[in-house]
């Protein structure tokens, strides 16, 4: 019998209304290899998801492998424990509320890495489908199809897509789950590494990507998103953990792009919260989230030769505003 080339991994977590045209989506791919779906659930309770992912598996028992969690552990962790088990040549990933509209993608995606062993990814553009059914391209059709690399990403002229049109050789999950993810979850540093962005961005460490600039699925834009539900304080912090810890994750290699990166960000949030506070305005920011933001400053700070155009002193003085005037609101 042929080895089983493939694995998609679907994380879920009450997505009843959706789950059942995602895993049709792949069920319908035209391939000529053999693949495996993990179907990792989150405890859901609030609807008959893991109902309808035991019917798929008895249906589909040597196709639809199902990780039942008996506590929410959160998204990282969900989906950890599915690339944990997942050795075969290539992976991608399927979010339960996401489809393939493209039924030839997972074939076409796997005939290319297999001729070009050069290459450690293979991307296609997606469909964002928002709530009120307006539909639009996630990367600009003017993108031209091309071959990227980390050398693009530190010149900020890489598109990166949404999870559903990514395509990997298997060169980092074959190994185990790096210590630097397993050693994030409860922490900080746990958003760093649970998206399509520093997926890709850690792939890029072992070789060139491929994108096709035609769209293979959608991708749903839902209010109820874990990005969507984000205050603007919140992505910005959130922004600034990433670039720390993709700094980290090339051991200083870069350091002076992502200070920069880092910089930029600090900015624009101690310029938020500056305005925002002395209007009076509900920021949302918790004293966890501000200590958060001094480590991830202090860090800056430690490294401020790297920055270009820098105007540290008069951030520093900034900070301490904020800081002051945090303190008399909380």
């Amino acid at each position: 019998m042929a080895d089983i080339m493939l694995t998609i991994i679907m994380s879920n977590y009450n997505q009843e209304q959706y789950i059942r045209k995602a895993i049709d989506s792949v069920l319908s791919q035209n391939v000529n290899f053999k693949y495996e779906l993990i179907i990792t659930d989150d405890n859901s309770q609030k609807d008959n998801s893991v109902g309808i992912i035991k019917e798929y598996a008895e249906k589909y028992p040597e196709i639809i492998k199902p990780i039942f969690n008996k506590e929410n552990g959160g998204y990282l962790k969900n989906i950890l424990r599915a690339k944990a088990i997942t050795k075969t040549p290539y992976f991608c990933l399927l979010d339960a509320d996401d489809y393939y509209t493209d039924f030839n993608f997972l074939q076409r995606a796997f005939d290319f890495l297999q001729n070009n062993q050069d290459y450690i990814i293979y991307y296609e553009n997606v469909t964002c489908l928002y709530e009120d059914g307006i539909e639009k391209p996630f990367i600009s059709k003017r993108v031209k199809s091309a071959t990227f690399g980390i050398d693009d990403y530190l010149k900020d002229c890489l598109p990166i897509v949404q999870t559903t049109g990514q395509f990997y050789r298997n060169v980092i999950f074959s190994k185990g789950i790096p210590e630097i993810m397993q050693k994030s979850i409860g922490t900080d540093s746990e958003r760093s590494f649970e998206g399509d962005f520093d997926r890709f961005i850690m792939h890029l460490k072992y070789g060139k990507a491929y994108f096709n600039n035609i769209s293979c699925g959608i991708y749903r834009i839902l209010s109820t998103g874990i990005w969507s539900k984000l205050s603007s304080a919140s992505r910005h912090l959130l922004q600034l953990q990433c670039y720390y810890d993709y700094d980290r994750y090339f051991e200083g290699l870069y350091r002076k792009f992502f200070i920069n990166k880092m910089y930029q960000v600090a900015k624009c949030i101690l310029s938020d919260m500056n305005y925002n506070i002395l209007s009076l305005q509900n920021i949302n920011i918790t004293e966890h989230m501000l200590l958060q933001f001094n480590f991830l400053y202090d860090f800056i700070i430690s490294n401020k030769s790297l920055i270009e155009k820098q105007d540290h002193m008069i951030i520093k003085k900034m900070m301490g505003k904020v800081n002051h005037l945090f303190r008399k609101i909380i």
